[in-house]
């Protein structure tokens, strides 16, 4: 007798994981209330590097929306930088940083502004260039964020925005392992070097020139 065939087993397709912007819509939905920083890391699990980042970029980026942002939120971006850079398995935060309270009437303000190009770039992001996104480039990209972070914690009007935007993309890069944008916010990284480098040899500049006509003056 012929032997009865098995039906091969069916291996179900892993489910994708949930957009980041549809993420951060499900949490601004309620009404009321407001939403911590380690209610987000939680909600977010496995991917807390990138999207952390993401989340403390977004409102830098979005100038005057909520009135020194860059200072209140400097702090966990240096702090999370710096834990990609000694290459941490997940972030930490201080229980009283844990515990910063975003005011979902905020957070929903933010996500409103923010949803359609974020649902562009989630669009166009996938896997690729997977080197670049690798363990040791995310010890990279945590020495990058971290310079990133300091320019971004200066309390500089607008200063913030292309700083702000490297560490968007450092994040969405860690999140969908496109090692194209992490390129492209080297980059992005390496303008705003060099136009805050140009600035301060202005300055610089400018003060010893008024230095050296004082001097000139009082002699």
């Amino acid at each position: 007798m012929a032997r009865e065939s098995k039906p091969m087993p069916r291996f179900r397709r892993r489910p994708r994981p949930e957009k980041l912007s549809d993420l951060l819509t499900r949490l601004a939905e309620p009404t009321s209330g407001s939403v911590t920083l380690a209610d987000f890391l939680t909600t977010v699990g496995e991917r807390s590097f990138g999207a952390l980042l993401v989340l403390l970029a977004i409102p830098n980026m979005v100038a005057g929306l909520i009135p020194g942002v860059s200072i209140i939120l400097g702090l966990p971006l240096l702090l999370v930088s710096l834990q990609l850079l000694v290459g941490a398995d997940k972030p930490w935060l201080p229980k009283r940083l844990a515990r910063l309270e975003i005011p979902r009437s905020d957070l929903r303000r933010i996500v409103e502004r923010a949803r359609t190009p974020l649902q562009r770039l989630e669009r166009a992001l996938k896997p690729r260039l997977g080197f670049l996104t690798a363990p040791w480039a995310e010890r990279l990209i945590g020495l990058t964020c971290l310079g990133l972070s300091l320019l971004v914690f200066l309390p500089i009007p607008f200063a913030n925005l292309l700083p702000a935007t490297g560490i968007l993309l450092f994040g969405f890069a860690m999140l969908e392992r496109d090692g194209l944008l992490a390129l492209v916010a080297f980059a992005i990284a390496g303008a705003g070097a060099a136009l805050f480098g140009g600035v301060a040899f202005a300055f610089f500049l400018a003060a010893g020139h008024t230095v050296r006509q004082l001097g000139f003056t009082g002699g």
